[in-house]
């Protein structure tokens, strides 16, 4: 596992892959948010380390927790509109590397935006609000 948080102007990798499950949940519980969300650069992000982790031998999955509004562009900046559509370049250029993915979906209620980002990418959609644990393991293990 490993783990990107996106927020203000860049994506930033907080745990680099592990398999100890006692740092990922510390990792977890140190999340911060908050801020803008620069959804290009934080796919961009995670496409990179998968493709690294491919090359290893890997088989890794992707996981986004998101809204799927992006309002910060990848050089930073805000602009809702370019946000967006460099978020959906980004998610388009996932898919073609052929990344397993997963989209959930945090807003109170299922936003059209993540659900449209998670099929640009090619990706599972699952909104969590009406996803339960269970249900969200065996999506990630799927």
């Amino acid at each position: 596992m490993a783990l990107i948080a996106f927020r203000g102007t860049t994506a930033e990798l907080l745990l680099p892959p592990t398999r100890s499950l006692a740092r990922a949940k510390r990792s977890l519980g140190e999340l911060p948010g908050g801020g803008g969300t620069p959804l290009a650069s934080a796919i961009d992000a995670a496409a990179l380390l998968a493709v690294a982790a491919r090359r290893r031998g890997d088989a890794p999955a992707l996981v986004f927790l998101t809204d799927g509004q992006a309002n910060v562009s990848r050089d930073g900046e805000g602009g809702r509109a370019r946000a967006q559509e460099e978020a959906a370049q980004a998610a388009r250029a996932l898919k073609a590397l052929g990344l397993k993915s997963l989209v959930i979906d945090v807003s109170p209620r299922p936003n059209p935006r993540a659900g449209e980002l998670s099929a640009a990418m090619g990706a599972r959609y699952m909104p969590l609000p009406s996803a339960d644990a269970p249900a969200l393991a065996r999506a990630a293990a799927s």
